[in-house]
């Protein structure tokens, strides 16, 4: 068996990296369906700690993926920027790890001062109308994560080189 540890350690980032945009979404869905402002803040403080494990799984991801573009094209004399699957499935996490880690926060900081605000001082249309439109953008967030995250995985198993490192 001959086999990168780099490459391993890559796909446990890929794994660690879905299961925050999935838990984030599921935590997402129960939090836009509950009633209770306290269990709301509850389920909002959960997904906070979610939400500081992405520059973790970034990492990882960022560490690896250098580590197998040079097992990758190291010594072959091939320049890693002119393979497009590998251009592309770059810019793709750039995108997906800029938006998380700037607009799911700002979202999820604005929606939890609105939880905390109707929890002191009760619910106004106001702030059940900013409530919804927060919801609404902080879903949309959640699809774009998983459409970007769908995009890299594609780009990945259908890329026109195949990694060195399968096991």
């Amino acid at each position: 068996m001959s086999g990168s540890y780099v490459f391993l350690l890559h796909l446990i980032g890929f794994s660690f990296v879905s299961a925050l945009i999935i838990a984030g979404w599921i935590l997402n869905a129960r939090l836009i369906a509950e009633q209770d402002p306290a269990l709301k803040l509850y389920l909002g403080r959960i997904m906070k700690g979610l939400g500081l494990l992405s520059p973790i799984a970034a990492a990882i991801l960022l560490i690896t993926g250098i580590g197998n573009i040079y097992n990758l094209y190291g010594d072959t004399g091939i320049e890693w920027y002119t393979q497009g699957w590998l251009v592309v499935k770059i810019i793709l996490f750039g995108i997906l790890m800029v938006n998380g880690m700037l607009f799911g926060p700002a979202l999820s900081k604005k929606r939890m001062k609105i939880v905390q605000s109707t929890l002191e001082e009760g619910e106004t249309e106001e702030r059940s109308n900013t409530l919804a439109q927060l919801n609404a953008q902080i879903r949309w967030f959640y699809v774009v994560q998983a459409v970007l995250l769908l995009g890299v995985l594609f780009f990945s198993a259908f890329g026109t080189s195949k990694h060195p490192g399968y096991f």
